[in-house]
């Protein structure tokens, strides 16, 4: 019995795993082990729940890429940052660099709030940098966020912190109506439902209140879709009776931070995965001509995501702003 199944990685005692994991990954062994995987009942319920989480999840409810940031990263900010000189090259952009901006980004984002004894609604709050930086200033900062990764980082750093898991489009607002002196929303807006978010933010809001927007906004409907388009935007706060009663277009200042992105992407990951296809492809032809589909689809997935951060591309499609809105 134990003989029959040997191929089966994860389902036998340490020994006899150790020798498996140092056999030659082949396209026998991979086709063994799904197969493995699949035909052991004690595994059916385990796969099926794989299907639920697919079904049901939503990426904002967890995401690993955020754990990967947060170590590369670890001032707890997910935005772009705010480069004070935006003519810095690629190659002299450093991560400490790339820290720096992204606490420059943060401390004009706490310049902007007026409203010293009300609580400020951190909207979309990441893992919780621009938290630090409103608790630093004595300020009131609740935090807010549906992702699990997110959530339990701020509370580990700052347990004292009030938290509302959820999107803010679903903050409950018998709870929360006209609770805070202002809200920002960071580099958080353009994944919130816009009629929805603005209405929510209005009554949320106390009378008076301020809302600081900070995100980038497409400038035609042709561009790529991601960020609210602007002239949308505009209409809808104009009806809904916002004025903007500060503006600034930073999107030069983001670009260096952007640049960075795509210059890595294109001098070390493409060529990385290159190496790992071409490598797979002369040592085992078998199980690289299996996966050929796989591989060109995950090809075509990476490109895309530098073609999201190809500085160009941003700066034709995007503008990025920082607002201050506020009731008429």
């Amino acid at each position: 019995m134990l003989a029959a199944s040997t191929w089966m990685v994860g389902f036998n005692p340490p020994a006899v795993r150790n020798k498996i994991i140092k056999k030659k990954i082949t396209a026998g062994f991979v086709a063994k082990s799904i197969a493995g995987r699949l035909l052991l009942p004690c595994n059916w319920k385990s796969f099926a729940c794989c299907f639920r989480r697919s079904e049901h999840g939503q990426k904002s409810a967890d995401d690993a890429s955020l754990k990967l940031y947060g170590q590369i990263l670890p001032g707890g900010f997910l935005n772009y940052g705010y480069s004070e000189d935006p003519a810095v090259t690629p190659g002299n952009t450093t991560i400490d660099s790339i820290q720096n901006a992204q606490i420059c980004y943060g401390e004009r984002l706490a310049d902007l709030v007026k409203d010293k004894e009300n609580r400020v609604l951190d909207a979309g709050c990441g893992l919780g940098g621009l938290v630090g930086l409103l608790l630093k200033r004595g300020l009131h900062p609740t935090a807010l966020t549906p992702n699990r990764t997110q959530i339990r980082r701020v509370r580990e750093v700052f347990p004292a912190v009030p938290m509302i898991e959820g999107r803010l489009e679903r903050i409950p607002l018998p709870e929360f109506r006209h609770a805070f002196g202002t809200v920002i929303t960071s580099e958080s807006f353009q994944y919130m439902n816009l009629p929805v978010a603005l209405d929510v933010i209005k009554q949320v809001l106390k009378p008076g209140g301020r809302w600081i927007l900070c995100d980038y906004f497409r400038t035609s409907a042709d561009a790529r879709k991601s960020g609210h388009l602007w002239t949308d935007f505009t209409a809808a706060i104009e009806a809904r009776g916002w004025r903007i009663v500060s503006q600034q277009d930073i999107t030069v200042n983001v670009l260096p931070s952007i640049a960075f992105a795509h210059m890595f992407g294109t001098r070390f990951g493409l060529p990385a995965a290159q190496f790992a296809a071409d490598r797979l492809e002369r040592k085992r032809p078998a199980l690289s001509f299996l996966l050929q589909d796989v591989i060109g689809k995950l090809r075509a997935n990476f490109q895309s995501q530098l073609d999201v951060v190809d500085p160009v591309i941003f700066a034709r499609e995007k503008k990025y702003m920082t607002l201050v809105i506020e009731q008429r």
